[in-house]
């Protein structure tokens, strides 16, 4: 309608999702390598979080597209489902042409499509969108599918796509076993007021625009209105123009993003005013105006509206707190402990003013002692009194200086890497990391976040028994473990490099148990670019 008024070529602010008017932020650029790298390298479990109307689908869709991986893909759109119904949409999906009755007559048909998909060169790949709405016994099936395996290699990989609360659904302890396999996890935020600038601009000039139409005032509304939140930002942009369109005008301004503001918000008190009216008589459809009006509780009423208000206040802060960036992937405790920073400043601060007090009392004593020398030159028939006074004194400085000596090995704050090189180590033929392992690995991310220049080499080993080639594969694929965990909790990958040694540079004798179980490891070293 308004294209030609607009000189516009296609409407640039669809509210479906159009690749071709994708615009990547940086942090959206780095989400979208990391899942890329999850997809091509067969990490398993994939998750991609965000509110409402940040662009998840679109991303997906983008992903998928610059893959160029030869991939049969199956999307869920609601995986509210009863199980059985879920293993039918997916055949369905996958175009199995069959319609199971049991679970085990899914499961071998399933494997069987894994395995010719396999055979084919063709990646199997699952999208469950809204994935925020799964079951813990649906979850629960989906990892077991996850376990079709050939050797050490998955044969489909599984994308979770959903909401934020998705997160919080992971985090529950029946779902451990899905949390410790996921590679990969990216929370997908809404554009800063910058971000928005360009993003307008970029999809205009997508459109076929060549001038400038949404003046800077404008801009400014639209990012007020919409928080940065893309699927707002199309919607109103839509909206003004049809509005400019209307009344004439070339240049849009803030005055139409506000009107077009109005126009958006759903006027509910005003329904529900008018569904209670529908209700009544026709009497009683307009209160008596004359007459008298009941006393009201005035006082009563402000002190419940105050308690109210800072209920509500309370709760927004919580869920805020729960939708920091912090909070796009999960904690590193829930893992592992972790030791934890401002105790450890607040240790230093207190171990520095232990050490000016230290400095305090040595200079005190020393002038006394002098003081005490000089009198015993003067006074000789004191010489015994000054003696005794400067033994106790002597005494009770020894003893501070033995308390405060052990009070600096309390406040001595710990490093979080001793060395430059960690080692974490796995039981024969397992992957999975131990507790141990997740509180290295955290110390790592703690060391590393604060030092951006350095690389992290992880190199994985094994023993000399069994098939070399095999061996190979489960060093790479313990050193994928680390790696994606790494990831997963914040740190870029391109900053690391994984690779498989197998039985290279044992640490010990593969002659005993011992000895194998130090050379089955993997070995993480910090080195500066």
């Amino acid at each position: 309608m308004y294209l030609a008024h607009y000189n516009l070529k296609e409407r640039p602010f669809s509210i479906s999702p159009d690749s071709r008017f994708l615009w990547l932020s940086e942090k959206h650029k780095e989400g979208l390598a990391n899942l890329k790298y999850g997809v091509m390298e067969n990490k398993g479990f994939l998750v991609l979080t965000g509110d409402i109307g940040t662009g998840k689908t679109l991303l997906i869709n983008s992903l998928i597209r610059i893959t160029g991986v030869n991939a049969l893909i199956a999307t869920i759109p609601d995986p509210d489902l009863e199980i059985m119904d879920f293993f039918n949409l997916l055949a369905d999906e996958f175009k199995m042409n069959k319609v199971f009755i049991s679970k085990g007559d899914f499961l071998i048909e399933f494997k069987k499509f894994l395995l010719e998909s396999y055979a084919s060169s063709k990646a199997v790949l699952l999208i469950i969108d809204e994935a925020q709405r799964l079951n813990h016994e649906l979850l629960e099936q989906i990892r077991l599918l996850s376990n079709i395996e050939l050797g050490s290699r998955k044969l489909i990989n599984i994308f979770f796509v959903g909401q934020s609360e998705f997160n919080q659904l992971i985090r529950d302890d029946r779902n451990r076993a899905v949390r410790q396999r996921i590679g990969v996890n990216f929370q997908l935020k809404p554009l800063s007021k910058p971000e928005t600038v360009n993003y307008i601009h970029h999809r205009l000039k997508m459109a076929g625009a060549t001038e400038e139409i949404f003046k800077p005032d404008a801009v400014r509304e639209i990012f007020n209105f919409s928080s940065g939140y893309p699927r707002l930002i199309n919607v109103i942009c839509d909206l003004a123009l049809l509005t400019g369109y209307s009344e004439g005008s070339k240049k849009i301004g803030a005055g139409v993003i506000k009107a077009c503001e109005k126009e958006l918000k759903i006027p509910i008190d005003t329904e529900k005013t008018q569904k209670e009216q529908s209700t009544l008589g026709p009497a009683q459809h307009r209160p008596d105006l004359a007459a008298p009006r009941p006393k009201q509780q005035s006082g009563f009423m402000y002190g419940v509206a105050f308690i109210i208000v800072v209920f509500m206040v309370f709760i927004g802060y919580q869920i805020y707190g729960s939708l920091r960036p912090g909070s796009a992937r999960w904690k590193p405790d829930d893992f592992a402990p972790q030791q934890n920073s401002r105790l450890l400043e607040k240790q230093r601060d207190a171990f520095k003013a232990e050490v000016e007090k230290e400095k305090t009392i040595k200079e005190d004593d020393s002038v006394e002692k002098n003081a005490s020398e000089e009198q015993n030159k003067a006074e000789i028939n004191t010489n015994e009194i000054s003696s005794l006074s400067i033994a106790e004194r002597k005494k009770e400085t020894g003893n501070r200086e033995s308390s405060l000596k052990s009070d600096q090995s309390d406040l001595q704050p710990p490093d979080f890497v001793v060395d430059q090189k960690s080692i974490i180590y796995f039981k024969h033929n397992s992957n999975e990391l131990s507790q141990k392992a997740y509180e290295i690995l955290n110390n790592v991310i703690q060391f590393s976040a604060q030092r951006p220049n350095l690389i992290i080499s992880v190199e994985g080993f094994t023993d000399s028994r069994g098939d070399p080639v095999y061996n190979k594969q489960l060093s790479k694929y313990r050193a994928d473990i680390v790696k994606s965990y790494l990831i997963g909790q914040g740190i870029s990958a391109s900053r690391i490099n994984a690779a498989g040694r197998g039985p290279e540079n044992p640490l010990n004798s593969n002659a005993s148990r011992e000895g194998r179980k130090k050379n089955r490891r993997v070995e993480i070293n910090l080195n500066s670019e």
